[in-house]
């Protein structure tokens, strides 16, 4: 009978620990405010074209959803687009799980007389993966990489480089 209890309780304390957050989730979990910045690279046919993005800025809240160390992090992007990574965090590394979302970039279209060149925004779907930090003063840093295609024309984007720095908010 002590066995079983013994058993039993060790059950219980499993599953209980399984069903709590970690001490890095819950340093971690709170407001922010966000900026994304970046180059990525935007091809149709022969034509390359290295585009910045247009940065985006807005807050971001990091939650646990109470199962070890995954975290929500939900973007409310200022433009009015919203979206979720989930994510690991692990120490002060966080591994995103990757996902969909449509970005809008500027591309150029066409060179008119005297070189100027038109540009027009373009929306794309991009597969979003990353990874990041979370540094000694409670920032957020991650590293993200972009692949989609356009909506409407025949553009595919790729970038490795896009930077999101999240400041918590005190």
């Amino acid at each position: 009978m002590k066995k079983i209890c013994s058993i039993m309780l060790g059950v219980v304390a499993v599953l209980l620990c399984a069903c709590q957050d970690t001490v890095e989730v819950r340093n971690a979990a709170g407001g922010y405010t966000y900026k994304t910045s970046g180059q990525v690279t935007v091809s149709k046919s022969d034509t390359v074209m290295d585009v910045h993005l247009t940065p985006e800025t807005g807050t971001m809240v990091l939650a646990s959803n109470r199962n070890g160390g995954e975290a929500t992090l939900s973007f409310n992007h200022s433009g009015g687009d919203t979206y979720d990574m989930v994510g690991t965090i692990d120490k002060d590394s966080i591994r995103l799980e990757p996902f969909d979302r449509l970005i809008d970039v500027e591309v150029a279209q066409d060179t008119l007389l005297f070189g100027n060149v038109t540009k027009r925004r373009e929306t794309f779907e991009v597969k979003v993966t990353g990874d990041g930090k979370i540094l000694s003063n409670g920032d957020v840093c991650l590293t993200l990489s972009y692949e989609g295609d356009a909506l409407n024309e025949h553009y595919h984007l790729t970038g490795e480089n896009i930077h999101v720095h999240a400041k918590k908010n005190k």
